[in-house]
């Protein structure tokens, strides 16, 4: 499989581009986690108010218990503070959901922070990538197990505009009818990068 090409230019463009991919995910993914992290911080908020209203319903308990020892009053005594207690309990369970909330928010924001511009690199970059890959490794196969100029210089006419034939070869219709194909080839691999200095001419 050939990942990177041949050719120092492109070669060291791909390398360019595939580091520069890298670091974009990375930094993304580091500020995702960050936003994660600061809007998660805000549980502490719910958690004092989960904390509160745990102390206050607890300690209402406790002078229930109180109270209830009294002889013939004791759970006429206790009812009401079993009452206040229950806003506590209510308080407690607010700061619990105030906690579920927030968490669930920092984790999807940090999610789609970090997703969205990787996402859209991804899509851009990645099967221009790949298509390349595949090209350039069934070049080089075929560079390898053929030896022949003629298919590369039939896809350089069929794929490289006209201006570039010209610049190889100054009858680019000429030179594919004569045989001569090696100045097509070599635009034609140079263009995916690849080298044709040691494929030998096509035999007739």
């Amino acid at each position: 499989m050939k990942l990177y090409a041949e050719t120092s230019r492109k070669r060291t463009r791909q390398l360019l581009f595939d580091a520069a991919f890298l670091l974009w995910v990375a930094i993304w993914t580091r500020i995702g986690a960050r936003v994660y992290e600061l809007v998660d911080g805000l549980r502490a908020t719910g958690r004092t108010i989960q904390e509160a209203g745990s102390d206050f319903s607890g300690a209402l308990d406790r002078v229930a218990d109180d109270v209830e020892g009294v002889p013939l009053v004791g759970d006429l005594l206790r009812a009401p503070f079993e009452a206040v207690s229950s806003g506590g309990q209510a308080l407690e369970a607010a700061g619990r959901t105030q906690q579920d909330l927030v968490h669930t928010l920092a984790l999807y924001l940090g999610i789609l922070l970090a997703l969205i511009p990787i996402a859209y690199v991804l899509f851009k970059y990645v099967p221009d990538r790949v298509r390349w890959v595949r090209e350039a490794t069934a070049a080089h196969r075929i560079r390898l197990d053929a030896d022949d100029l003629h298919l590369f210089a039939l896809r350089a006419i069929a794929n490289r505009p006209l201006h570039e034939l010209r610049r190889a070869t100054p009858d680019p219709g000429g030179a594919l009818a004569a045989g001569d194909y090696r100045a097509l080839a070599d635009l034609e691999l140079n263009a995916l990068g690849l080298r044709a200095d040691h494929i030998a001419e096509t035999k007739a």
